[in-house]
């Protein structure tokens, strides 16, 4: 307000410009009159003193001079000159004191051939009051904020990284201001860095939730593609999705890696397992109690040519069952099975009955566990 009522120009504050291979920076002072206009940054110590200011000073003004702007810089007494070749230096301060940095800018505005003159003591006040009324509905906020527009920002608004302190409620919606945020659910918790607008406008949230949800929505089928419809005899056996209560087999692609809970359908079985659908509808499926079942009584199998049957066919004829076995033969025995069978004596007339398994019947050249009736064990002695 001093420099506006002193020199008679129109002054903007804070005028922002996205310089070419930059985000977007802010300058203090712009005056559009006379044209181009002329950009000043104010420097004062207290922000401009600290570790990496110079750096990010002269980074700022080399690249709008070489974008053909009309810059110049009024820094605080005591701090160093901004190393760019060309470049003015100009001094104001030490402190903030308006009037000390006011007199500054005129000193600029003077030796460009513009106007400035001496404000009386009345003018210098009614200036100052305006300022301060000016900076009060600055530090109020805009009058539709972010907040307004996204009320769930506060509740995961963490800090302001660009202007510390500023919070959603003091920004509007298209502030290019980045931000620290924390995910508002109980079971994320993600923090992440955003800018203000993308926020509030563009309606992005949390990376990690989207992601989850991304995935969630991938490996939902389509119509005609759930495990329910491509596999049903398999759906059948699904009791639950571990992780995800209340789906069900039109819930799942065959190929999913969600873990869920399976009943073996056979009766004699009913054994429940954890597995995937995806390594269910692989070589390896089904129920592990019933496929260890199946390769023990593989492993007992007789090859072709050497079953019970084959090798000793007169004790073969003998066979009556396979006691826990009914279902087993003669053909499906070896003659070293260890399997209690029940056997009949095949001689005319006679009625023996006995238990022995095929190893023992096959001893010694077939000549081991034989009818108890036919062939009684010796005194002192029993049959091997």
């Amino acid at each position: 307000m001093l420099v506006e009522a002193a020199s008679g120009l129109s002054v903007e504050l804070d005028h922002r410009l996205r310089l070419p291979g930059r985000s977007q920076d802010r300058f203090d002072l712009y005056l559009p009159q006379p044209a181009p206009g002329l950009l000043i940054d104010l420097d004062p110590e207290w922000t401009h003193g600290r570790p990496g200011s110079l750096e990010r000073d002269t980074a700022k003004t080399m690249a709008a001079l070489a974008a053909g702007l009309d810059m110049e810089r009024i820094r605080s007494r005591g701090l160093p000159p901004v190393p760019v070749h060309g470049h003015s230096h100009h001094e104001a301060g030490p402190g903030v004191n308006p009037e000390d940095w006011a007199e500054a800018v005129g000193v600029v505005l003077r030796r460009r051939g513009l106007s400035w003159r001496q404000l009386t003591p009345a003018e210098v006040t009614a200036a100052l009051t305006k300022g301060a009324q000016l900076w009060e509905r600055t530090v109020a906020g805009p009058e539709v904020s972010a907040a307004d527009v996204a009320p769930h920002l506060e509740e995961e608004f963490v800090a302001n990284l660009t202007n510390p302190g500023k919070t959603p409620d003091r920004m509007p919606p298209g502030c290019n201001d980045v931000c620290l945020w924390r995910c508002r659910k109980p079971d994320c918790g993600y923090e992440w860095r955003a800018v203000l607008n993308s926020r509030a406008l563009a309606g992005r949230g949390c990376r990690q939730c989207g992601h989850a949800r991304v995935g969630a929505a991938n490996s939902r089928p389509g119509p005609g593609e759930s495990l329910a419809e491509v596999n049903p005899t398999m759906a059948a056996e699904l009791i639950e999705v571990v992780d995800h209560p209340g789906w069900t087999a039109f819930d799942l692609l065959p190929t999913s890696n969600k873990t869920c809970q399976w009943r073996c359908p056979e009766l004699h079985c009913r054994f429940e397992y954890p597995a995937p659908p995806s390594r269910r509808t692989g070589q390896s499926s089904g129920c592990s109690r019933c496929a260890r079942r199946r390769t023990v009584a593989a492993r007992v199998r007789p090859k072709p040519g050497k079953s019970l049957q084959d090798v000793h066919p007169a004790i073969a004829s003998e066979l009556i069952e396979v006691i826990d076995e009914p279902n087993l033969t003669a053909k499906k025995l070896r003659p070293s099975s260890t399997k209690v069978c029940r056997w009949a004596c095949s001689k005319p007339g006679c009625l023996g009955r006995w238990k022995a398994t095929p190893d023992q019947r096959s001893r010694h050249g077939g000549t081991g566990k034989r009818c108890p009736v036919c062939h009684p064990p010796r005194k002192g002695r029993t049959q091997s």
